[in-house]
């Protein structure tokens, strides 16, 4: 048995999310098309008869603006250093700029072991990838100060490509030789934890552009019985107005997030799940410690 811990790091929606849980092969992070929907370093697990692979999954790469950024950007932070294996993905389908280059330098810098993925080849095609290849080329042979990239692998989560293929190079870099995690474990996290992430998912999704980014979940009650579940959840958000959005006219909005949120918690649990939502306003909180630690971002 051969182990590792896997650092997946990158801007804001470049794929992080989606290619940890590809790799695993079940969703373990949630997903949405808004930018800086992790929030926490995610820990998902992938045991198999030979090796044990551990993911961190991270925050989009940002400029913190909060005390909530602060928080995201040193969960970023320490998941660049506290791993044997980093990840470095990159949107194909986006300009690659001199910054981006300069980032994958620094993080070369690290000495650590370095994949550079180039993600959504799907969207982007041979056009849009070719360039972003030929500027990480350079980097694949070490210079003084920094470290070579191991590899460049062009992936789309979407389809599929070459992701069994970076599993394959990632499991050829585990040295461990301890199972970090019981066999059956998905992620580190709890199902408390995880509740949470499912009701904030299916309210950003629903919501879409209507309310910024200032929304989190507070889980008040979590009972896990034989054959059921039964949570209470405040949605919190930062405005009188915001707080109206989400509820809907007449209820509706608030509604369709409880219905999706309780499917995705039934599909996860395997149990009929009773879930109350209430709204809570609490103005700023992004940027209050009181309230930061109430919703689970600490340290």
């Amino acid at each position: 048995m051969r182990s590792g811990f896997i650092g997946i790091i990158g801007k804001p929606n470049v794929g992080k999310s989606s290619l940890m849980n590809r790799l695993i092969g079940e969703k373990i992070s949630i997903v949405t098309p808004k930018p800086q929907t992790t929030r926490d370093a995610v820990r998902g697990i992938l045991t198999t008869d030979e090796y044990q692979m551990v993911f961190v999954d991270t925050p989009g790469l940002l400029t913190p603006k909060t005390e909530l950024g602060k928080y995201m950007s040193r969960e970023t932070d320490a998941a660049s250093r506290d791993v044997d294996v980093l990840v470095i993905v990159i949107d194909g389908s986006r300009r690659f700029t001199d910054a981006d280059l300069t980032f994958v330098e620094n993080k070369l810098k690290l000495g650590i072991t370095t994949y550079v993925v180039v993600n959504k080849t799907d969207e982007a095609g041979y056009g849009r990838v070719y360039p972003i290849l030929s500027r990480l080329s350079p980097l694949t042979s070490a210079a003084p100060c920094r470290a070579a990239i191991k590899e460049i692998v062009p992936t789309s989560c979407a389809d599929g490509t070459n992701i069994d293929k970076l599993r394959d190079m990632l499991a050829s870099e585990l040295t461990d030789e301890i199972m970090y995690y019981p066999s059956g474990d998905l992620t580190d996290r709890s199902m408390r934890f995880v509740a949470g992430e499912i009701i904030r998912e299916k309210t950003l999704l629903l919501l879409r552009d209507e309310i910024p980014h200032g929304i989190g979940i507070v889980i008040n009650k979590y009972e896990d019985k034989k054959e059921s579940v039964y949570i209470e959840a405040d949605i919190v958000c930062e405005k009188e107005g915001h707080k109206l959005i989400v509820i809907g006219e007449g209820g509706r909005m608030i509604k369709r997030i409880g219905e999706s949120a309780r499917k995705g918690l039934e599909d996860r649990t395997g149990k009929s799940v009773y879930l109350k939502l209430f709204v809570k306003v609490r103005e700023d909180w992004r940027n209050k410690r009181n309230y930061l630690r109430d919703l689970g971002y600490e340290g």
